[in-house]
């Protein structure tokens, strides 16, 4: 019988304190007027996760990205679960600070998926409550 000799880099990370609670808002849009097209959020509930934050160099924004992310943008890693959530998710907060998952036209979400966690680029969202 063997035994999974995986490293849970997420019970790691937690017992340093490395990482920071992610609030994820997901959000319901009704339409108001239908020949308006007005249209209005509704935020359920914010669902909670840690993760681990770091944000994106300059360097990286130039030659990885470039240059289509705005200076504050971030990336977290998280765990696999979380995908569809964050695919999902209108809103994203950081430390007082939102953010939005980064979709490109052509490439789609700015989600790299690895076999224990995801990597997911959040690009700076302005303040709209």
């Amino acid at each position: 019988m063997s035994q999974d000799r995986r490293v849970d880099i997420f019970k790691i990370l937690k017992q340093e304190r490395q990482l920071t609670k992610v609030l994820i808002y997901c959000a319901k849009e009704t339409v108001d007027d239908p020949y308006e097209k007005t249209t209005t959020k509704s935020f359920m509930n914010p669902i909670a996760i840690d993760a681990l934050v770091q944000q994106i160099t300059p360097t990286s924004l130039r030659w990885k990205y470039w240059g289509q992310l705005p200076q504050e943008s971030v990336q977290i890693i998280c765990e696999l679960k979380y995908e569809n959530t964050l695919i999902s998710a209108d809103k994203i907060k950081i430390n007082d600070k939102l953010y939005k998952v980064y979709k490109d036209d052509s490439i789609g979400f700015g989600i790299l998926k690895r076999s224990d966690y995801l990597v997911v680029v959040l690009q700076r969202k302005a303040n709209e409550e």
